[in-house]
């Protein structure tokens, strides 16, 4: 079984940022080969930096495509709904680039791989201020509860039901209003509502944040690195195991990405 990991890097500014992540992910002793979703234009700019092992070029051409009406519809949602079409590896792990890696993921990976749905993301099973506070309107609507899903990480694992399983998430792409979700991001639709439903449609939970140990966001500039520490949803809880993946929603221009990056990379 091949492994290896997929980022969404439409934009020279993310394959910038993807370039900061993966220094972190090898400076954690991991060599698995790292795939790109990029502008055909941007490949030779990608080449340059003499690290990604795959190119895949994005050259949309259907229906969804022509229904998407907004940037971050096009480059953001659109991809993720196709992300089955992009996978070189039978087990694929693929992250928001806005990252930082902070310890070997070597056991996230032997953990997922130990699991029987192929297709796992991070979540909560309940969250009612979800989705812009509005989570048990869609849930009316739908008919099912709904858990919260977070878009920034996924497992894929090769097998029969990626089929499925994204084929429901195109079918809920054209449902979106009927389903009452919100367009509040930029004024169009967002991913993770879709994967959620989607969840809900085949009795699926996300892996609660706190769980098991994958992702934890927006360290400080004072945290000591690796840590435990759990931060989702203002939480202070000290898992088990270092996580290895911190998502810094103040992106690599960030001061406290600088810090953490820097911390991370000279070992301090």
């Amino acid at each position: 079984m091949t492994q290896g990991y997929l980022f969404i890097t439409l934009g020279k500014q993310y394959i910038d940022e993807c370039n900061l992540l993966v220094d972190t992910i090898r400076k954690n002793n991991d060599q698995r080969p790292i795939s790109l979703l990029i502008h055909p234009e941007d490949e030779e700019y990608a080449k340059s930096f003499k690290r990604f092992d795959q190119l895949i070029h994005f050259k949309p051409n259907d229906d969804i495509w022509q229904d998407c009406s907004t940037s971050f519809e096009k480059y953001c949602l659109y991809p993720r709904l196709k992300l089955k079409d992009y996978l070189v590896y039978d087990e694929t792990i693929i992250t928001d680039t806005d990252m930082i890696c902070q310890y070997n993921a070597d056991h996230v990976w032997t953990y997922l791989t130990n699991q029987s749905n192929p297709v796992r993301m991070l979540g909560r099973w309940n969250d009612p201020k979800w989705h812009w506070g509005s989570i048990n309107e869609v849930i009316r609507a739908y008919g099912k509860h709904i858990p919260h899903v977070h878009g920034g990480f996924f497992y894929l694992r090769k097998h029969d039901f990626l089929e499925l399983f994204f084929e429901q998430c195109e079918k809920i792409f054209y449902k979106y209003d009927e389903y009452k979700c919100k367009r509040a991001f930029r004024g169009g639709r967002v991913d993770e509502i879709i994967f959620a439903i989607a969840h809900s449609h085949f009795g699926m939970l996300p892996m609660p944040f706190d769980d098991y140990p994958i992702m934890s966001f927006n360290y400080s500039p004072n945290i000591s690195v690796p840590s435990k520490l759990q931060t989702e949803g203002s939480q202070n809880f000290v898992m088990r195991n270092y996580i290895p993946f911190i998502h810094m929603f103040d992106k690599m221009g960030g001061p406290n990405f600088s810090v953490l990056y820097n911390k991370v990379m000279n070992g301090v």
